[in-house]
């Protein structure tokens, strides 16, 4: 590497196009003013076809000028003026390649255009594909990310964040990317599913519960989203989604339901949450989130890893703490102690 330096420090004849063998010539002829081929031929240690060659090239780079008989006698043209017309003739050219800069620059910007008005609808069938763009997603994601969770979950594709590997999610949350999800009451009672919810939602993530979602989707930044083509093929192909009036209602149906969710939250020690009245024993209080989301009395159970006479026994006393005799009472009380702000409470004439 210096010693490419060095060399093309020594030869700045080079940047005009002059080879190392014609500054050679060019130098020679300097010297004897006047010579022909076999003149030179014996300085430059070459042969006489080579030496010629040089001096035509010589010639045509206007470096030297050469008499009309045979064999030609050949006279170099001063520096100060061959090289001076060399210089400006290349900073003719420099200045037209100038002149091409804001058309490439126009035409850059219609391609980036056109790519960015591509498909607004892309099915995806291939698994490294769907990988690939997600990740990829994943990792430019600097906003927010909004996710419906629900049955069944894909054990061999890339699906929503619940069903993949954490670390992505949680080193964009760590650079201030929102996350918030809704999840499917029926994907909430499977095996494993309120650990998984606890265990994100300890990491910041902003947890719902929603009765029955319609399908399955994971939208980045509102620029482009995800939505398992159909949701019951596991391993079947997956819609891509661009920036377009079709995404803008995506996440206006996200927010809709957004705001008809029920709010999922756990304590820092793993133990579940809700805002609840202060007459309301702690334990019973732990039902209210699970009952929310609609899981049933096994499931409930099991979460809570008790038995169905305690949990038939914590029912009771949820019951007579909200002053209540059904479950719907029980579950519209239990609305107003732990939302007031949202449920209308009923007016006595």
């Amino acid at each position: 590497m210096s010693t490419m330096r060095s060399d093309y420090a020594a030869r700045p004849l080079e940047t005009l196009g002059i080879s190392t063998d014609e500054e050679r010539a060019y130098r020679a002829l300097l010297s004897r003013r006047l010579a022909n081929a076999r003149d030179l031929s014996s300085t430059l240690g070459i042969t006489v076809r080579a030496t010629q060659r040089l001096l035509d090239a010589l010639a045509a780079k206007g470096l030297a000028t050469h008499s009309p008989e045979r064999p030609r006698r050949y006279m170099p043209v001063q520096p100060e003026f061959a090289l001076e017309a060399i210089v400006s003739q290349r900073q003719a050219e420099l200045e037209r390649a100038r002149a091409a800069i804001p058309d490439l620059k126009k035409h850059a910007s219609k391609l980036r255009a056109d790519a960015d008005r591509g498909e607004v609808v892309e099915l995806v069938t291939s698994r490294d594909a769907e990988r690939r763009i997600f990740e990829q997603a994943q990792h430019a994601a600097r906003n927010e990310v909004v996710t419906l969770v629900r049955p069944p979950v894909r054990l061999t594709r890339l699906d929503t964040p619940f069903e993949q590997d954490q670390q992505p999610q949680r080193s964009a949350r760590a650079r201030g990317v929102r996350y918030r999800s809704i999840v499917d009451a029926g994907w909430l009672a499977l095996p494993g599913a309120p650990a998984r919810v606890r265990s994100e939602s300890e990491s910041g993530e902003e947890i719902r519960v929603f009765p029955e979602l319609p399908f399955k989707i994971a939208i980045f930044d509102r620029r482009i989203a995800f939505i398992p083509l159909n949701p019951h093929e596991p391993d079947g192909a997956t819609l891509l989604v661009r920036s377009s009036a079709l995404l803008d209602a995506l996440y206006a149906l996200f927010e809709s339901l957004w705001e008809r969710s029920t709010p999922l939250a756990f304590a820092p020690a793993g133990a579940m949450k809700a805002a609840k009245a202060s007459r309301v024993p702690e334990a019973a209080a732990k039902l209210i989130p699970l009952l929310a989301a609609g899981l049933n009395d096994k499931a409930i159970a099991h979460e809570l890893d008790v038995s169905s006479a305690t949990l038939n026994r914590r029912l009771a006393e949820l019951m007579k703490a909200l002053d209540t005799r059904t479950r719907f009472q029980m579950g519209w009380r239990a609305a107003l102690e732990a939302f007031p702000e949202r449920v209308p409470r009923t007016r006595s004439k």
